[in-house]
């Protein structure tokens, strides 16, 4: 009898957390490597996560992610982007599939960002589907918003709103998908060290608070490190950069849970 509730027990969080994975875009090897911090961040990945992060982006790049949870292949996700500089400032096009044949999702987001002044504003817009076999599909529309300030050569300041307008998954059951608010600054008191700190507050849950490093130990290779408050874990990551391919791993250490692996590759399309 006990190993039965043991079993129901385990399924249940298998489950919870599946739907909680599911719903949650990648943060990229470089955010996953600096405690989950992305709201400060400046480079492609940020076409998952903060869209004003794209707004510096002069050069047209194509990204591709691969993410192992807990060694465990219903919770691994695929993710692959588009970043293209515009007129009116800079595009993104992003798709990732988490899970497996029983229980997966896929998220196709657009992103508009564009510089004003010392502010960068971007918006991401976003259709989610779950697909659960023997119950059938799921899909709704999502809206990000966020912005980046330079408020010295030194300090920058971001914000993000995920799902502001809370989107429900299901309107039987009042079922949203995650709404989550970010504010961050990092300081970067000489060009190869930055220090960052992240809040994160979804509506449902306790506030989250992050702290990051990433230092440039050698030209073209960078090293990474953070903490996160709430869920007490650590995280270690590292950066090199060839040419005009960039390479990115990043892990996510709980000794409770396991291990969360995210390894990232970068191209830079050459100038017409």
């Amino acid at each position: 009898m006990r190993s039965v509730a043991l079993i129901l027990l385990c399924s249940l969080f298998t489950l919870n957390l599946q739907a909680q994975l599911a719903s949650t875009p990648p943060l990229g090897p470089r955010g996953l490597g600096m405690g989950s911090i992305t709201v400060t961040q400046q480079d492609q990945w940020s076409v998952f996560n903060n869209p004003a992060g794209l707004t510096d982006l002069k050069e047209t790049s194509a990204l591709f992610g691969y993410r192992s949870i807990l060694d465990f292949a219903p919770f691994n996700t695929v993710s692959a982007g588009v970043v293209l500089p515009a007129q009116f400032g800079t595009a993104g096009v992003s798709v990732y599939r988490f899970g497996d044949e029983l229980f997966n999702s896929q998220m196709l987001s657009g992103v508009i960002s564009k510089k004003l002044g010392i502010v960068g504003l971007g918006i991401k817009a976003s259709y989610l589907q779950f697909n659960v076999e023997g119950f059938g599909r799921r899909a709704v529309f999502i809206a990000d918003i966020g912005a980046v300030a330079q408020l010295s050569p030194e300090i920058t300041f971001g914000a993000h709103i995920s799902n502001f307008t809370q989107s429900s998954i299901s309107n039987e059951t009042n079922e949203r998908v995650p709404t989550t608010i970010r504010l961050g600054l990092k300081y970067s008191p000489i060009s190869s060290l930055s220090l960052l700190v992240e809040g994160e507050k979804d509506v449902d849950l306790t506030t989250d608070l992050k702290f990051g490093i990433e230092y440039q130990i050698i030209e073209k290779v960078k090293m990474r490190t953070g903490f996160t408050t709430e869920t007490n874990t650590h995280s270690f990551g590292a950066g090199i950069k060839l040419n005009r391919f960039e390479i990115d791993y990043g892990i996510r250490i709980n000794r409770f849970l396991g291990n969360n692996h995210n390894l990232g590759l970068v191209y830079t399309f050459p100038p017409k």
